[in-house]
């Protein structure tokens, strides 16, 4: 048995002007979506956020909505930085809580993203919650803080980037992000860390490190988790390889990797650089990658990874592929076309694509940054049914 996935509709969740964003930048990037299954009669509102560079300040980061499955989009409310007056600048995440956590019932909408001051000093991932479906937002907590968001800034205190929410095994909120401060010791330039609430957000422990490659160069990053039916997380992320120090001495390289937990926090040992996930025949992801667990495609369902671009050389991706485990992780991995096109030679066409499933687990969601101009992107859509042949 095998997954097909067959696009059904194609669209623009959003289209940024010119006028309001900076001339060096493409306008929106990162997004990410979510079906609603504990809202009542808000049940499958999808809501997508994603990164605005617009030049009004502060920033936020804003909310767009379908009541149809995915198929039109509308304004919904958007998320302010209400902690620091700052401005949500970077790599925003949605989550439904399908339980009660502490104090938060089930249905209660979890959103954590970047808050950095125009002047680019800092870094701070704040969570953020939404009792009414995600039309209105309170800052409950900072998660962590770092230094300026600038990479490989070996003489200050380094950034926290790209965070990504999920309940561990015990059902405590747990959080995965990039994290550049170990770079104090020279022999981590990027790690990846996690760290749990044991009391829905409010107060967050130590954290733990994911992957912590102790050569100086190599930055694990981009992380995302989904879970598997046999109760094991799967987290797939990308691994920057600079010349002369990835294992094959190649120039640099960013190819996405995988590892799995049994209870969502201890991930095995951070100098291990994981698996890389490809095909048979050697064909494998680069860049920024996103994860997903389908029940179709057969008896343990289906994991779904995206990446910007293709191994080999950057070209088109039109519409390229996703790859695909019908084995829990195991083994090899096999071609599935993607849901949304996009040319890969432009900068940051398909940066940090998002996806989940739509109708109530019958279709596949897939959002990503692309082209409409030379340099202008926009939030495009695609959705595919998803069967089991």
């Amino acid at each position: 048995m095998a997954l097909k996935l067959k696009k059904e509709y194609a669209g623009v969740v959003y289209s940024p002007r010119r006028e309001e964003i900076y001339s060096n930048g493409g306008g929106v990037l990162y997004p990410r979506p979510v079906e609603l299954h504990h809202a009542g009669e808000q049940n499958g509102l999808i809501l997508a956020v994603f990164d605005y560079y617009t030049l009004k300040e502060p920033p936020v980061f804003p909310i767009y909505a379908s009541r149809d499955h995915g198929r039109t989009w509308e304004f919904y409310s958007q998320v302010e930085d209400t902690k620091n007056g700052h401005g949500m600048r970077f790599q925003p995440m949605l989550l439904e809580l399908d339980r009660d956590v502490a104090d938060l019932p089930a249905g209660t909408l979890l959103l954590t993203g970047n808050s950095i001051p125009l002047s680019f000093e800092t870094t701070e991932l704040l969570l953020f919650v939404s009792r009414d479906q995600g039309k209105s937002w309170e800052c409950r907590s900072s998660i962590c803080a770092g230094g300026p968001p600038i990479e490989r800034n070996w003489d200050a205190l380094g950034p926290v980037w790209e965070p990504f929410l999920y309940l561990n095994a015990d059902g405590d909120l747990t959080v995965v992000y990039t994290d550049e401060r170990p770079h104090t010791d020279r022999r981590f330039n990027q790690t990846l860390a996690v760290a749990v609430s044991r009391d829905g957000g409010k107060t967050w422990g130590e954290q733990r490190m994911v992957c912590a490659i102790p050569d100086g160069e190599q930055r694990p990053g981009m992380a995302i988790v989904t879970r598997l039916p046999d109760g094991r997380y799967f987290m797939c992320y990308e691994i920057v390889c600079f010349a002369g120090h990835t294992p094959q001495g190649e120039t640099p390289t960013c190819d996405v990797y995988c590892r799995f937990s049994p209870d969502g926090v201890d991930w095995g040992e951070p100098e291990d650089r994981g698996k890389r996930i490809e095909t048979a025949d050697g064909m494998y992801l680069g860049n920024m990658p996103y994860c997903l667990w389908v029940p179709q495609g057969g008896e343990n369902g289906t994991i779904i990874v995206s990446g910007k671009r293709d191994s080999g050389p950057v070209g088109l991706r039109d519409p390229g592929d996703f790859l695909v485990n019908y084995h829990l992780g195991e083994g090899p991995w096999e071609r599935v076309p993607m849901l949304v096109s996009y040319d890969a030679r432009v900068h940051q066409a398909g940066w940090s694509m998002g996806m989940c499933t739509a109708e109530d687990g019958a279709r596949l969601l897939q959002l990503a940054p692309t082209q409409c101009g030379p340099v202008l992107l926009q939030i495009s859509y695609g959705i595919g049914n998803l069967e089991t042949v």
